[in-house]
Parts: structure tokens; C-alpha cells; sequence
């Protein structure tokens, strides 16, 4: 009975390993998710300020919403980063 309660731990620690790989691959891949949406935000920003700076008129209620939903998504980052690490 030895052998078969060394095998089964061996077993459970595996299992428990690679539970906490594929945690870690969901965590990455949010957070890459993340990234991806906050890049395109940027990207929107920085045409809203070019158009500013180019004295095209830039609405403002749709740069505040930029700026929010980058913000938010920031804090979703930083929230999932905290997580991980944890």
C-alpha cells in the first residue's frame, strides 16, 4: 500500500501544479486581453490629441470617455496583476 499512496501524492501534487500553470495562463491572457483594449484606447487618444493640436475641433465628452474607460481598464490590470501575485 506504500507504493500506491506515493503514487496517488504524486498524482495530486501534478494535478495541483497544473492547476496553478493553467491559473497562471488565464491570468496572462486577461491581462494581455487588457493590454490589447487599452493600446487601441491610446492609439484613439492620440488621434484626438493630433486633431486638437491640428486645430481640428475634438469633442470633449468623447476624449473624457477615453480617458475613463483607459482608467478603468488600468485598474481592472492592476486588480488582476494583484491577484496573480498573491
Amino acid at each position: 500500500m506504500a507504493i500506491t499512496d506515493k503514487i496517488r501524492g504524486g498524482i495530486e501534487q501534478a494535478a495541483r501544479e497544473t492547476e496553478k500553470a493553467l491559473d497562471k495562463g488565464k491570468t496572462k491572457l486577461g491581462e494581455l486581453q487588457i493590454e490589447m483594449q487599452m493600446d487601441g484606447l491610446a492609439k484613439k487618444l492620440g488621434y484626438l490629441v493630433f486633431d486638437f493640436y491640428r486645430g481640428r475641433e475634438v469633442d470633449q465628452a468623447v476624449r473624457q470617455k477615453v480617458i475613463d474607460d483607459l482608467s478603468r481598464l488600468e485598474d481592472q490590470l492592476q486588480r488582476l496583476r494583484g491577484d496573480g501575485t498573491a
